[in-house]
């Protein structure tokens, strides 16, 4: 009875695995009725949510974007990507030796351009 004082309760230490709720990449589950283990599991929620791009899909719902606005995104990124594309063609073509190959019409010819 003397050493019952000097004991303590450990709390419980939960990992990942205790929250993943199998078949269910969306979900949690709570390990026990304790508080620490509801505001763990809602934490875990919250980074799933965050991994799979849940909260950022909602965000972008919250406010209407004209499409004009999304087509001048949209027209940018296109003169981006062209602009690129014709940096690393005009690259590849400046910097070539002229040897004719044998199977010239191969569509494999020619520089590696990005998607």
């Amino acid at each position: 009875m003397q050493d019952d004082y000097k004991k303590k309760k450990f709390k419980t230490r939960w990992t990942r695995q205790d929250f993943i709720v199998p078949g269910n990449p969306m979900g949690v589950k709570v390990p026990d009725a304790s508080p620490g283990a509801l505001e763990k599991s809602l934490r875990q929620l919250k980074q799933q949510a965050k991994d799979y791009g849940t909260m950022d899909r909602f965000q972008g719902l919250q406010e209407f974007t004209k499409s004009s606005a999304k087509n001048r995104v949209k027209m940018k990124n296109a003169r981006y990507k062209q602009r690129l594309r014709d940096k690393i063609t005009k690259e590849f073509w400046d910097a070539h030796v002229w040897l004719v190959p044998k199977d010239f019409t191969s569509k494999s010819y020619g520089p590696t351009l990005p998607e």
